[in-house]
């Protein structure tokens, strides 16, 4: 089955873990996705959203309204790649470092791990010469109910696999002040939770208000979530 694309490219990477939330054309292709490559196919729906503005601005059946609920769609999809993202890397990046026994696991993650196994887990794991495997579908079993979003979430897991100030990394590579790199994060991820469970309404008045938002904010979010992701890639990259 092909998969339409309409905008952004994949880029290279030999992530292993499995995702089972993107479609793919072969067992081999869903296997080798890369965290990058899943946040690059998720960024584009958001993208899209904002395309329909400028293929359909001359039909008059669509009003600004309809526009507007394409930007808050956009703004959910564009936190949503970035949770992806996070999601898959963490994942792959905690399946690296359990796999490398040359290598102590540090604290963070060591107790992290042993939270999730019970005694019984790790008997069976050991009676079947499988504690790897084991470790490593555990992880991904705790991590589907898990979401990756906000600035507590991202500072902890990725400190878990080795990168002690990733803000702080991030904002020197991107060139961006670290406050207002956190500040931006905040913002437009209690944006999408507003959207996502109030329906964007301002439910603390009556009668309820409809928050504004713009096209400028649409794509102002879907340019900060493609910056983030693709520097934290980046340092990655060049680890």
């Amino acid at each position: 089955m092909s998969e339409k694309v309409t905008k952004g490219g994949a880029k290279n990477g030999g992530e292993n873990p499995k995702v089972s939330a993107i479609p793919s054309s072969s067992k081999d292709e869903l296997i080798s996705i890369t965290s990058f490559e899943v946040f690059e196919k998720c960024i584009i729906r958001a993208e899209n959203l904002i395309d329909v503005h400028d293929s359909t601005e001359t039909v008059d059946a669509i009003s600004d309204e309809h526009y507007c609920d394409c930007y808050r769609a956009a703004v959910v999809l564009s936190i949503s790649a970035l949770d992806a993202f996070f999601r898959k890397l963490i994942v792959s990046e905690i399946t690296k470092i359990i796999s490398d026994n040359t290598k102590p696991l540090n604290k963070e993650l060591s107790i992290y791990v042993k939270n999730l196994l019970n005694q019984d887990k790790l008997l069976d794991a050991a009676r079947n010469y499988n504690i790897l495997e084991t470790i490593e579908q555990t992880i991904k079993s705790d991590f589907e109910t898990k979401s990756f979003q906000g600035e507590w979430k991202i500072t902890t897991y990725l400190n878990m696999i080795g990168y002690k100030d990733i803000f702080s990394e991030v904002a020197i590579k991107a060139d961006i002040n670290e406050k207002n790199l956190k500040r931006k994060l905040t913002t437009f991820t209690n944006r999408r939770h507003v959207i996502a469970h109030s329906g964007d309404y301002n439910l603390n008045q009556m009668p309820h208000k409809e928050n504004e938002i713009t096209i400028k904010y649409a794509k102002e979010c879907i340019e900060f979530v493609r910056l983030f992701a693709a520097t934290i890639h980046e340092i990655m990259e060049a680890k």
